[in-house]
């Protein structure tokens, strides 16, 4: 957790809050987080709140839309990382996840020459499936033992998921996933 520069110092305690609020909740307003943590003066924390998720939004980790804030990707593999024991996310999250993965499809096909179909091989081959909570545990065990070494913080969010696609599978395990015939022909020489 070291390369995690928010989950250091006295801003630990609220960023961590925030962030495993959002991963257990779904999209909540700070208000919302307010009143989760505490019965007492929800003035005083939903202004620290407020400060605390304009720096998280600033630096990735969330999306703000309207009063209500998503965890971003960043945000979901900080989580991930932070957590001793994984579990399940909110099911909300996987509602966003799909739409997000509706865009690649969209956009993979001019830029990646990919199909639809191959979008969803490649993310289901590199363990980004989420239908499935063992696939969510190896995931964020893959995530806790081999990214120890980057700084989120600094990081872009689509460098990120780049990175853990080719850490989880080789440059040919993905190519046969994504052009099997191609590979069966190099096979058969």
């Amino acid at each position: 957790m070291s390369t995690i520069d928010i989950f250091k110092g006295k801003q630990k305690e609220h960023n961590t809050q925030v962030l495993t609020l959002l991963y257990d909740n779904g999209p909540l307003s700070t208000w919302e987080m307010a009143s989760k943590l505490t019965r007492g003066n929800k003035h005083s924390l939903n202004a620290t709140l407020n400060k605390r998720t304009n720096i998280l939004v600033k630096k990735s980790y969330l999306r703000k839309d309207g009063s209500k804030l998503f965890l971003r990707f960043k945000g979901m593999v900080a989580v991930l990382i932070l957590l001793p024991k994984t579990r399940m996310w909110n099911p909300i999250w996987k509602e966003h996840f799909n739409q997000k993965v509706k865009i690649i499809e969209r956009d993979a096909k001019p830029i990646l020459g990919l199909t639809g179909e191959e979008v969803q091989k490649l993310l289901k081959f590199s363990g980004l499936c989420l239908d499935d909570f063992n696939t969510w545990v190896d995931f964020a065990d893959t995530i806790k033992s081999k990214f120890t070494w980057i700084n989120f913080d600094q990081i872009k969010e689509s460098t990120l998921m780049g990175l853990i696609i080719l850490e989880a599978k080789s440059l040919e395990e993905l190519s046969s996933i994504l052009h099997p015939k191609d590979t069966e022909s190099h096979t058969d020489a």
